[in-house]
């Protein structure tokens, strides 16, 4: 997903059709393995830069059908991944471009999500955007859990935060009890409140 923010107000959104599902289906089909195997090799060794990967480093891919896991280069993992990310990178480009609020992004770019944790999605992202990135944590809550001190959760907690803000300035909302944007923060509070 895509959030385009000037002055602190969100000024356009878009969603992408790609993101790092279609990472893992990749790497299932390069490797020949279950989707679950995949998504544990790309949170355990998935790199978006080739670059990054040293030439001899090897990974073990779970085998299927009752076959021995296998050593892999990383390097071949890195491959498989890379062309994706800089393919999501340049969606989201394209998707800026579109608005015609290129020059606000001159600031910078914040990644979230699950995929911003690959090694080097910082780097490819500045690589493919031209503009400065950073990864995004949650901000703003003490005493935040360690299990949720992460860029996965970045974009909900921000929501949720934003939306606790606009009610404590006593902002009008567009938005009803029984919207389906707040059976949405209420169900993300409920979640909150078990980590605390």
């Amino acid at each position: 997903d895509i959030t385009l923010f000037l002055e602190g107000n969100v000024w356009h959104t878009a969603v992408l059709s790609v993101g790092g599902e279609q990472v893992t289906n990749d790497i299932a089909i390069g490797l020949s393995t279950p989707i679950s195997g995949a998504e544990r090799i790309k949170k355990s060794y998935g790199s978006c830069l080739s670059s990054l990967v040293g030439e001899e480093e090897m990974v073990y891919i779970p085998g299927i059908g009752g076959r021995k896991d296998h050593p892999l280069k990383r390097r071949v993992l890195s491959e498989i991944i890379q062309p994706r990310m800089e393919e999501i990178f340049s969606l989201v480009n394209e998707e800026i471009r579109k608005t015609g609020y290129e020059d606000l992004v001159n600031a910078g770019v914040v990644v979230t999500g699950g995929a911003s944790l690959l090694e080097g999605v910082v780097k490819l992202a500045e690589q493919v955007l031209d503009v400065p990135v950073r990864l995004g944590l949650p901000q703003g809550i003490k005493g935040l859990s360690q299990n949720i001190n992460s860029p996965i959760y970045a974009t909900g907690i921000g929501l949720v935060m934003q939306g606790l803000r606009y009610r404590a300035q006593g902002r009008p909302s567009r938005f009803t009890e029984d919207h389906l944007f707040t059976k949405i923060t209420d169900r993300m509070k409920e979640w909150l409140k078990e980590f605390f």
